[in-house]
């Protein structure tokens, strides 16, 4: 809030509906990435392969769109990149009990790499009207875009507070011991999180193609570490277990606000990235200073009490 006041007052055009509707639209891909980012650091791991998965599934749209195949496929195939990374994810990491940053760097690195070689290192132009619909078609004057990613954000806070599935993504993130000993099954649930990982990157690789009409081999590049930022700025703790998507979805919000009000202050896309590097770090540096006060007040309180 503070930052949207401060660019209101620098820029008179910050605070109109039209650059309003914009920050918004352009907070729903970030969102939609995050999402995956939030459930992987619940259970105490993370997924470095989301902006591999955008490109991707981008570029699978585009390619298959190209080639004449209906938009139903297309879309589907699309999907299929999400799933299928997650799934490979999901088995190495949960399963098999690999290393979860080697894993998703390695799944991220061939993402990547198939992203350009089907591309052939070019953007592929779309043309269809549904895409087109989806990325820039507007229902009751908001974009169609806004509205996806509202229903499947409350979709899945849903999940995460109703559920049995939300239920077990704390616990493990909490402690998988005692998760374990409680009869939750931490393989089939990590598992069940790079699967929703990857579905929600490719969504957003949809929704990032049909805004652009074009499907970039490199569209994703930056949205694996700005969706870590988003999480860890929404308060979710690397050490699993606490957080969630409404503080992501704030985190999120922080990025893109800061992000439009420094361009329309002028300010270069270099001097930006420096500009909020520095305002991460100092949130996390924040976040971790009121965790050890908190701590110390706990342990005040015990103390206390035993006298």
């Amino acid at each position: 809030m503070a930052l949207i006041i401060f660019f209101g007052f620098m820029e008179e055009n910050f605070l109109t509906p039209y650059n309003l509707i914009l920050i918004g639209r352009n907070t729903c891909i970030l969102l939609l990435a995050s999402v995956g980012m939030t459930l992987a650091v619940l259970v105490s791991q993370i997924d470095l392969s989301v902006g591999s998965v955008i490109s991707l599934s981008a570029v699978v749209l585009g390619f298959t769109l190209e080639k004449g195949l209906p938009v139903a496929l297309c879309l589907l195939s699309a999907l299929a990149v999400g799933i299928l990374t997650g799934s490979v994810n999901g088995i190495m990491i949960a399963k098999k009990k690999f290393d979860y940053w080697i894993t998703t760097f390695a799944t991220m690195s061939v993402g990547s790499g198939l992203a350009l070689v089907i591309a052939n290192g070019n953007t592929i132009p779309i043309k269809n009207a549904l895409i087109d619909w989806l990325g820039n078609g507007k229902v009751f004057g908001v974009y169609s875009m806004i509205w996806i990613t509202a229903a499947l954000v409350l979709l899945m806070i849903f999940v995460l507070k109703r559920t049995r599935l939300g239920y077990n993504i704390y616990s493990i993130g909490g402690s998988e011991n005692v998760a374990r000993v409680s009869g939750i099954d931490a393989v089939k649930n990590r598992f069940a999180v790079y699967i929703l990982s990857g579905i929600f990157a490719s969504v957003a690789g949809i929704l990032i193609a049909g805004m652009t009409t074009s499907a970039s081999p490199i569209v994703g590049t930056e949205y694996s570490f700005n969706a870590i930022a988003a999480v860890v700025i929404g308060g979710t703790s690397f050490d699993g277990g606490k957080g969630g998507l409404v503080g992501t979805f704030l985190g999120t919000l922080l990025l893109r606000v800061l992000a439009s009000g420094l361009s329309m202050m002028g300010i270069s896309s270099v001097v930006q990235k420096v500009i909020i590097g520095l305002v991460i770090v100092a949130l996390i540096v924040m976040d971790q200073l009121s965790e050890r006060m908190k701590r110390r007040e706990g342990l005040r309180r015990v103390y206390a009490n035993a006298e």
